[in-house]
């Protein structure tokens, strides 16, 4: 440890003393070597020790005096040698720069000296002393009175009254016995800043809208001025020239990119000024008055081509470490827009500024890599834009890539000094011993110059001293001074082994820092054995590093030093935890922009150490806060909505605990539409335009081709295309333009996300007249009125003008040799037809259009079309239309006499049967084409078990003919058409439930539904399994029914096909897909259920159940009922029910309460729904279905009147209708209607028809539930044996044989 002492003494302040009380060498901050190892760590010795420093203060009730007799008592103890303090030789700490330092010499009245210091500090046993030389001859600045002196205990120099004979080169040496360092050498000047020459004021005129160049004759300096131009007003205030177009250039000179009226000097003039950031002052000078000529064009009109002003040289020259700075200065109007690139390599945007508006390109922080060639492309739609590359040489001062160190080692070791450098031109490197050449140094038999080495063999003492490298080249220097101390100490373990704690299968590292000279051995011991080769290996410092733990390293370890002169021992425990694992790490995503992305990732670390999972994004962690698209669930998965390019990157999933961490990464790539392609120049031609554009990036999506739209001052609004699959490849094309129009174009960049924003718009091509070059197209006669002649044709675009005053001419005449060409001119171009009345019917025409403007005729010949003046309708109804006969329950066959050509009046086409039923009407028939050639023809669009009616009639290309006469006919039954709206949902992993209408066409009585299914691989069914589910359906009102026993996770394609007695008509067919096995959870199912009437005096129950699609989860691929009695806990199953959506339970007692449930089942899962109590009545009971339970009892008891007065009435009607003898008319009525599936048993009124699922009213005794232990609240009885008579009349109903007097009157439960 260290103590700092603090004290103030007759009015002197004394600098802090800090003294060791262990070794003063330890303040070093240095490492030593030898021969059992590389270089060592006790480097880290220096930094603890000097960090365990403390005041001594709270002193206060001691004297003074007393105080400082302390001190220095404790101070004479501790720097006495015999305890301890270590000899060695001087370390420069501080020193001068490597070039140069500038002073300040006052030159006026008002200005004062500026003092200044030349560094130099150093440390070591006993305390250095120091000299200086300048200019190679030794310095003895105590010759310049006060004016230079000397910091107490260091060799900084301080000059606080600088002169001109100051300037010189300087160097420091810091020596002891053991040896001298030297410090870096460096040139001291006097910093300058001369005056202008000549300050007349100047004239120069500018001509407008041109550049313009104004030279600065600037003054001399060290360090050297920077110029700048500025405003001066005629009073002396100057102000700063911020303007786009106005540039100085690194060499002084005022650049105008183009000159303007406002830049005229009025009330003020333009004067150069040199500055001294050193000397803080400012020299004005070349004051010039401009005077601007105004231009005779307009301003829009006057335009200059882009011009170079001022660039970099094109072969340049960049030191690494310090920016580099390229210009380019482009003149002209509009004002060129400046774009820089790199040709070979990447721009480094990350050290890239933009100065100047864009003229300047600063790279900060020159690398090697910099090297190459920047191009300059500068353009403002006038002329050729310019381009202008610059190549890039990067040069080096010297700089170490291996220092030489400072090394404490022991007698009979052998060391190396290593020293290695780089630069451009390659540097040379010297070695300096005790400040002078090695050269020059005593001959040493131990040591020995091996290319970059310095290597001594077998240490005595007397080789402690200093060494430095110097490694030079044309652009500067590098140095460092460094020294060998040759020790002899006792080991020692300046830093032992602490508790650590490492995670299973890493490597582990037991610190323990020695020093002693000899070297000391070290040992490492577990459990009192030594660790020796295999997992353990002993490192050069010390440490003990232990390759792949396990958890049997857990324990403590022993460091055991030794050498000749003692040895020291410590030790420290480790300690083996499991380590964090990512088990579902995050995937790659590429996604569209504007799509949500989902990273998951999940991990598992030590259950004694919590975990935390964070998120970054190309390193860096994500602030959640500021980015609210980001967003970290409670699972930790992380989710980014609304995507951009910008999100794209790497995403690492971090999870740490306090002792290690692991990371597991995924790409994002967001791909957009590519950017907006740059219009780089158009050049435009008597015919046509080249079009040039840049790509700007394609935001990860390459660009797959270009779109080249133009638009003209006839459709100012929209845009045509020229092309619209340009190659990527290409930055130029061609686009023809027309006569007599102004063109503009722009270009769209297209890739697989879709087309980039349009780039600006071109400069306008304006093309001369010519005449037409095409004429109208789509010339054609015909859907004119009967006796008139219609010419139609589509309108030329006025593009297609070609001048001024464009019309058509249009001609005719009879196709034959007599009659010649009629001609009528047509004015407006708009128009697309002529009508010329009073022409036969349908007689042969040809006719032709040509295009007009002013300047002639169109240079190609109109196209001659034949065509046809109107028709008339058809005069004649095809007549004995017949039908010859019936082919099937859709075909039949129908023929008629053919009609007079004459009748026609127009070209013959054929003739049209329509037919329709009754249930479509008239108006909606189903038309059958047959060629006009033709009198007898198969009709195929009848419907099957219907009466369909017939018509035909003849028609021409405008008109239709009259009908005949109607046929009508009854169709056989058929086949039925399609099943409606099927829908195919999955249940669990082996079943689907299938659901659809009956079809819209019937054909014929439906009798049911044949299914058929087969499993689909990719697209291709799998035929040889096509499987039919049996039994078929056999109701027709069924119109649901569900597959099992099939595969888990795979497509299956479903057919469905409706019947009749004629067979299964048109199949409808779905694909869908079986849940998976590591799907969801099952929902919770829900049923219902009705009391059976059974005869083998037990009750039985009927439950059922539906699919819950509309709960989270799967419903389940198939079901079981679980019932038990209530009060007992073990549950009776029932055999699972595959494809049906029911099960009746038989064999319950009655008069009991049972607890039932349905069992929802999927793969190995199961899900069992709500329990529902069911109170068993007596047997031969009517069927009683489920309803909920009354909420009230006043609503019950109300309920039970109800029902009583009903069966009042009921009985009534009973006695009326056996009197009346005969059946039941509502038994009567259903027979009529076709409903036979009533049994002749019971109340046909009440019969229920049979269906899947209850229907109508649901009775309250669902959920009614007796009291377990309650007295029976009996009704009238009628009757040992209620039955009915053979004529249907009431005899004691309901009359059983109590086998409870607890259970509740029957009659109450009657619906």
């Amino acid at each position: 440890m260290s103590v700092v002492y603090n004290w103030e003494f007759v009015g002197s302040v004394i600098d802090s003393v800090e003294v060791s009380l262990l070794e003063m060498w330890r303040r070093n901050d240095h490492c030593w070597t030898s021969s059992h190892g590389s270089e060592s760590e006790s480097c880290e010795r220096r930094k603890k020790t000097k960090d365990s420093k403390f005041s001594i203060s709270g002193f206060s009730s001691f004297s003074s005096t007393s105080i400082l007799i302390i001190i220095l008592s404790l101070l004479s103890h501790q720097l006495s040698p015999t305890h301890g303090a270590v000899n060695s030789p001087p370390l420069i700490t501080k020193q001068p720069p490597t070039d140069t330092i500038f002073f300040q010499v006052a030159q006026r009245v008002d200005e004062n000296d500026k003092p200044f210091i030349i560094e130099c500090e150093a440390e070591g046993y006993p305390e250095s002393q120091y000299r200086w030389i300048k200019n190679g001859k030794d310095f003895k600045w105590q010759a310049y009175d006060d004016r230079i002196s000397q910091q107490p205990g260091r060799g900084t120099l301080v000059v606080t009254a600088p002169r001109d004979e100051d300037i010189g080169q300087y160097q420091c040496f810091a020596y002891n016995s053991f040896g001298t360092a030297t410090s870096n050498s460096v040139f001291l000047r006097k910093a300058e800043l001369s005056s202008f020459k000549d300050d007349t004021l100047e004239t120069l005129v500018a001509e407008e809208g041109k550049p313009f160049d104004i030279p600065c004759n600037a003054p001399d300096g060290w360090p050297k001025p920077r110029v700048d131009w500025m405003f001066q007003t005629p009073n002396g205030a100057i102000k700063n020239i911020n303007s786009s177009r106005i540039t100085v250039d690194p060499e002084g000179t005022l650049r105008f990119s183009n000159v303007t009226q406002s830049d005229m000097s009025t009330e003020f003039t333009y004067a150069c000024s040199a500055y001294s950031s050193f000397r803080n002052e400012y020299k004005l000078g070349n004051r010039i008055f401009l005077s601007v000529n105004p231009t005779s064009s307009s301003s829009v009109q006057n335009k200059v081509a882009p011009y170079q002003q001022y660039m970099t040289k094109k072969g340049t020259v960049a030191i690494r470490g310090q920016a580099l700075e390229l210009w380019c200065i482009v003149g002209g109007t509009p004002l060129p827009e400046i774009r820089w690139s790199r040709t070979n390599g990447r721009m480094p945007y990350e050290r890239v500024e933009y100065d100047n508006y864009g003229k300047t390109l600063r790279i900060l922080n020159v690398d090697t890599e910099d090297a190459g060639s920047y191009d300059c492309d500068a353009s403002n739609g006038v002329g050729v834009p310019v381009s202008y590359s610059i190549g890039v040489k990067i040069e080096a001062a010297p700089y170490f890539t291996v220092e030489p160190e400072v090394i404490n080692a022991a007698e009979d070791e052998s060391i190396e000094f290593r020293c290695e450098a780089k630069g451009e031109p390659s540097p040379i490197i010297k070695w300096i011993h005790n400040g002078k050449p090695i050269e020059e140094a005593p001959p040493n038999p131990r040591r020995s110059l091996e290319g970059p080495l310095i290597v001594f063999r077998n240490l005595l003492k007397s080789d402690t001293g200093n060494y430095g490298c110097n490694a030079s080249n044309s652009l500067g220097y590098v140095y460092k001074d460094v020294y060998i101390n040759v020790l002899a100490m006792p080991a020692e373990i300046t830093e032992g082994p602490k508790d650590a704690v490492v995670m299973e299968g890493k490597d582990a590292m037991m610190t323990c820092r020695v020093f002693g000279a000899p070297r000391p051995l070290v040992r490492w011991l577990k459990n009192e054995i030594e660790l020796t080769g295999g997992r353990y290996k002993v490192l050069g410092n010390g440490d003990l590093q232990i390759d792949t733990v396990s958890f049997s390293d857990a324990g403590a370890y022993n460091c055991f030093a030794s050498n000749k002169l003692g040895n020291a021992t410590s030790s420290g425990k480790l300690i083996v935890k499991t380590p964090t694992r990512i088990i579902d790490g995050p995937e790659n995503y590429q996604v569209t922009a504007g799509n949500p992305v989902k990273f998951g990732c999940t991990a598992v670390s030590d259950d004694t150490l919590p975990l935390q999972i964070e998120w970054l994004n190309d390193g860096a962690p994500i602030d959640f806060d500021s980015e609210p698209r980001y967003v970290k669930l409670q699972d930790n998965s992380l989710t980014i909505d609304k995507t951009t390019e910008l999100d794209s990157g790497l995403y690492t999933c971090l999870a740490k605990t306090e002792y290690d961490n692991i990371t597991a990464n995924a790409t994002l790539i967001v791909q957009e539409v590519p950017n907006q392609p740059r219009l780089l120049s158009v050049e435009c031609r008597p015919r046509d335009a080249a079009v040039r554009w840049k790509a700007m990036g394609d935001n990860r999506a390459p660009i797959l081709h270009y779109i080249i739209q133009f638009n003209t001052s006839f459709t100012p609004e929209s845009w045509e295309i020229a092309s619209k699959d340009v190659p990527a490849t290409e930055s130029s094309y061609t686009v023809s333009m027309k006569p007599w129009a102004n063109y503009t174009f722009r270009v769209i960049a297209k890739n697989s996300i879709g087309a980039s924003p349009a780039s600006d718009h071109s400069d306008v091509c304006t093309t001369s007249e010519d005449v037409p070059f095409t004429n109208p197209e789509n010339v054609k006669a015909d859907k004119a009125e009967p006796r008139s002649l219609r010419i139609t044709w589509t309108p030329m675009s006025e593009i297609d003008h070609n001048a001024p005053k464009f019309k058509y001419e249009v001609q005719w005449k009879e196709d034959d040799e007599h009659h010649a060409w009629r001609t009528e001119t047509i004015h407006d171009w708009k128009t697309n037809e002529f009508i010329i009345p009073n022409q036969p019917i349908y007689r042969p025409y040809l006719i032709k259009v040509r295009a007009i403007n002013e300047k002639g005729q169109s240079n190609v010949a109109p196209t001659i079309v034949r065509g046809y003046s109107g028709q008339d309708t058809p005069t004649q109804a095809p007549s004995n239309f017949t039908l010859v006969t019936k082919i099937s329950a859709k075909r039949v066959l129908v023929s008629w006499d053919p009609v007079s050509p004459e009748s026609l009046q127009g070209k013959f086409e054929g003739y049209k049967i329509e037919t329709w039923t009754d249930a479509d009407g008239e108006d909606v028939y189903r038309p059958t084409i047959v060629n006009y050639d033709v009198t007898k023809a198969v009709v195929d669009k009848l419907i099957p078990f219907s009466r369909n009616y017939f018509r035909v009639f003849a028609f021409n290309s405008d008109h239709q003919g009259p009908y005949s006469t109607i046929l009508d006919v009854i169709t056989d039954e058929g086949t039925p058409g399609p099943v409606e709206d099927l829908e195919v949902r999955p249940l669990g992993v082996s079943s689907l439930h299938l659901k659809w209408n009956k079809p819209e066409q019937p054909n014929g009585i439906l009798l049911g539904y044949q299914i058929k299914y087969a499993s689909v691989n990719g697209t291709e069914v799998k035929w040889n399994e096509l499987n039919e589910r049996l039994p078929n359906i056999s109701h027709p009102e069924i119109v649901t029914a569900k597959l099992a026993g099939l595969k888990a996770d795979t497509v299956y394609r479903v057919y469905v096909a409706a019947m009749t007695k004629e067979g299964a008509g048109e199949e409808s067919f779905v694909e869908e897909r079986t849940f998976a096995e590591n799907a969801t959870m099952i929902a919770k199912p829900d049923f219902q259920w009705d009391h059976e009437q059974t005869l083998n005096g037990l009750a039985a129950v009927r439950v059922s159940w539906k699919p819950n699609f509309e709960a989270s989860g799967r419903p389940g691929s198939h079901f079981f009922v679980q019932y038990r009695e209530y009060g007992r806990t073990k549950w009776n199953t029932a055999e699972e029910v595959f494809n049906e959506d029911f099960d009746v339970i038989r064999g319950l007692e009655p008069g009991l309460t049972y607890i039932f449930r349905v069992v929802a089942v999927d793969g190995i899962k199961s899900m069992p729904s709500d329990e529902q109590e069911i109170y068993t009545y007596a047997i031969d009971a009517p069927t009683i279905r489920a309803k909920a339970a009354s909420s009230t009892t006043g609503w019950f008891i109300g309920l039970i009147v109800a029902i009583a007065f009903l069966v009042l009435i009921l009985i009534l009607v009973c006695i009326i209708k056996r009197n009346r003898g005969g059946k039941y008319a509502v038994y009567e009525r259903e027979i009529a209607h076709g409903r036979l599936d009533y049994d002749e048993g019971g109340f046909r009124e009440y019969a229920q028809a049979p269906s899947e699922e209850p229907t109508g009213r649901t009775p309250m005794v669902s959920d009614f539930k007796p009291p377990h232990e309650s007295d029976s609240d009996s009704m009238v009885e009628y009757g040992e044996e209620g039955k009915f008579t053979e004529d249907g009349s009431f005899i004691g109903q309901y009359g059983v044989k109590k086998k409870d007097p607890n259970l509740p009157s029957p009659l109450a439960t009657f619906v």
